[in-house]
């Protein structure tokens, strides 16, 4: 016997400030469809001019668009004036200003930062009963890992299969004291402080002269031109850069470090004495 609801998703709704998690199913709101769009290009091309053919396109200058999610539901009461009741909650569950997650059970790990920007209409199907076809809008393209660079690699509940979580997990780490070291990023996409939606923050702790961090798989280069003694903290924050709390981007070269999908070869110059450097990102999934 075929049932009706096995093929479908159950959604999970999570507010980012709180924590709280709100999962629709067992809420009365039945997913018939949760299906992330494929990534939208905001191409850069040059028309061809004269006898020439085509245009000519820049891939450089490519970047994507926001991430659209369509999301079809159905809410159910088991009385008229209690759909109206769950009508009222689902609304106010999404409508909110402030970006929320969204995730499926199939998928929990993998988060959607969205909005429901458009109007909602929620016709009868039955009496008791009414259905939405909805669009999620994710202002980044991606999706955010779940999990942080402080949770152990397994299976337990925070990583799933397709993060590409490593057969020996022990080996990836994001803290060193060494000049030379490996930092794994573990997702589809390049991440780069300078773009909105993708954050990364580096923490330096220890004495140092003219500090420099490579990343020699980008080529990308921080440097700072000053001196931090042993109790000095060097933090890098998106694009701004921090010696004890205090701003010091006037005294470095106003760059940032991006990294690579995959192994990133960083390499450490200006250290002196014992030190410790750390790394803090989510990772981003297609």
């Amino acid at each position: 016997m075929h049932c009706g609801r096995c093929d479908m998703p159950a959604v999970l709704i999570e507010n980012i400030e709180t924590g709280q998690v709100f999962d629709c199913e067992e809420l009365g709101y039945l997913t018939r469809k949760f299906l992330p769009q494929s990534l939208q290009q905001r191409q850069t091309r040059q028309e061809a001019v004269g006898s020439s053919n085509g245009h000519i396109y820049f891939p450089q200058a490519t970047s994507y668009g926001g991430r659209i999610i369509d999301w079809d539901v159905i809410i159910k009461g088991e009385s008229y004036m209690h759909y109206l009741l769950k009508r009222t909650e689902f609304l106010s569950l999404i409508s909110s200003k402030k970006e929320f997650y969204a995730s499926t059970k199939d998928e929990p790990n993998k988060l959607w930062k969205v909005t429901a920007p458009n109007a909602i209409q929620l016709p009868h199907i039955v009496s008791y009963a009414g259905e939405a076809q909805i669009q999620l809008e994710s202002s980044s393209p991606f999706a955010y890992s779940r999990g942080t660079l402080d949770d152990r690699f397994d299976f337990s509940g925070l990583w799933q299969f397709g993060m590409n979580i490593p057969a020996i997990p022990d080996e990836i780490k994001y803290r060193h004291k060494i000049r030379r070291f490996t930092i794994w990023n573990l997702g589809h996409a390049e991440i780069n402080p300078k773009r909105i939606n993708e954050n990364l923050k580096i923490i330096y702790k220890g004495a140092s002269n003219n500090l420099m961090i490579r990343n020699a798989t980008t080529n990308t280069v921080w440097q700072y031109n000053g001196s931090t003694s042993s109790k000095d903290i060097i933090v890098l924050e998106d694009v701004f850069s921090y010696k004890n709390s205090e701003p010091i981007f006037p005294q470095t070269n106003m760059q940032v470090i991006t990294l690579a999908p995959g192994p990133n070869e960083f390499i450490l110059s200006g250290t002196s004495g014992p030190f410790e450097i750390g790394f803090d990102f989510q990772f981003l999934f297609i």
